[in-house]
Formats: C-alpha cells, sequence, structure tokens
C-alpha cells in the first residue's frame, strides 16, 4: 500500500489513548450492583466482546459523498468505525492501511456478512467533504468518511468513551494537532456496539475475529 505524501505532522497522545481505554471499559461495565457476566464463549485473536449489547444513542453526521451518516445508515450490515483526522501522520495512515490490508483478507475468505469501514473525523474545520473523499477513497473507494460540527461529533462519540482533544502547536505549521483515540469499533447489523479492537492491531487477526462474531451472531 503506497504512502499518502499529503500528511501533515501530529501525534497521538498516551493520556487521550489511555483516557478513551477507561472510557470504552466504563461503557462495557456501566455503574450498578456488581455482577459477574458470563465468559463469552467464543474465543478471538484480537477483540473485546461487549457483554452487553446496547444500541448506540442517536447521532447524525455527513459522510463525504454530503449524504446524511445517522443510526439508519448502520443498520443490515457490519461496522468498522475508527476516529481520527487526514491531517495525521502516523496513527490514522497506519489504521486506514490496516483497513486495506484486512479488507483483502475478508475478500479472499469470502465474508458471508456484508459489512462497511467507516472513518469519522474528529476535526471538522480542516476535514471538509472534498477532503475526506480524497482521503477515504485513496484506501479504497468503498470506505466511508463522516464528520459534523462538533456538537455533533459529541453525540457519537461521548457515550462511546471515545476521547479527543485539539492540541495548540508550534512544531506544526498547521498551528494545531488533534489527540485522539486509536480504537476501532465493531458495530453489529442492528447498530449495537458489539465489540471493540485496541492497538497494536492486525489486519489478518482482526479478519478472522470478524468472520468468527459475525457467524456466531447469526
Amino acid at each position: 500500500m503506497k504512502q499518502n505524501n499529503n500528511l501533515s505532522i501530529g501525534a497521538v497522545s498516551l493520556t487521550v489513548a489511555v483516557a478513551s481505554t477507561i472510557g470504552l471499559i466504563a461503557w462495557f461495565y456501566p455503574a450498578g450492583p456488581a455482577m459477574s457476566p458470563e465468559p463469552a464463549p467464543l474465543q478471538t485473536a484480537q477483540a473485546l466482546l461487549l457483554p452487553e449489547l446496547r444500541p448506540l444513542k442517536p447521532f447524525s453526521l455527513t459522510d463525504h459523498q454530503g449524504d446524511k451518516f445517522d443510526n439508519e445508515r448502520l443498520l443490515g450490515r457490519w461496522t468498522f468505525m475508527s476516529f481520527g483526522y487526514t491531517y495525521c501522520p502516523d496513527i490514522c495512515p497506519t489504521i486506514m492501511s490496516l483497513f486495506y490490508e484486512m479488507n483483502e483478507r475478508l475478500i479472499t475468505l469470502k465474508a458471508p456478512h456484508p459489512y462497511q469501514i467507516t472513518f469519522v473525523s474528529v476535526d471538522p474545520e480542516r476535514d471538509t467533504p472534498e477532503r475526506l473523499t480524497d482521503y477515504v477513497t485513496y484506501f479504497n473507494p468503498s470506505f466511508v468518511g463522516a464528520t459534523g460540527p462538533e456538537p455533533a461529533l459529541q453525540q457519537l462519540t461521548k457515550p462511546l468513551g471515545i476521547l479527543y482533544e485539539r492540541v495548540e502547536t508550534e512544531e506544526s505549521a498547521m498551528g494545531y494537532v488533534m489527540d485522539h483515540s486509536a480504537s476501532i469499533l465493531l458495530l453489529d447489523p442492528q447498530g449495537r456496539f458489539h465489540a471493540y479492537f485496541s492497538p497494536p492491531h492486525d489486519a489478518e487477526m482482526m479478519a478472522n475475529d470478524f468472520i468468527a462474531i459475525s457467524g456466531r451472531a447469526e
């Protein structure tokens, strides 16, 4: 996979990554009476399965083609969802390249269940629909990019425990970078948060896990 030469310099902070993981754990195990969930019989290499599936709260963004991207767009197929921004120099292109490799693996495996791969930009100030189009289609024409105003992004990210932060820096010609979570979410065809993959990611393991997870959910 060739590298995108239009990316600018930035970094993902360990603080945001750790905080995001804590937020995801809070999603998995909400406050309440102590319970011991039954262990999932399915063994996965990378995916962490949620003990309780819950639908996403209502949200509404705009995709790279100018169409609405909301809860309805999650129905009827599985969704891999990552968060980042197109000016990200390392984490985001690495994840998008991972998606490319995972998708090729799933094609080879003839994955029996439909899925979509989405990239949600947390930098709507710079990531216009045109830039998102160039970015996601560079990796694969079928990939979906989406973003929206800050309040709309918060409607999606905050309940999921996905954290991001704008950081002003003199080291970047852009003036600021976005620290953000590197976790990848897996949503089921009912629009529920089903599992997530934390870094470091492996394309083959993710593809194999998806085949197993989606097959069990039949």
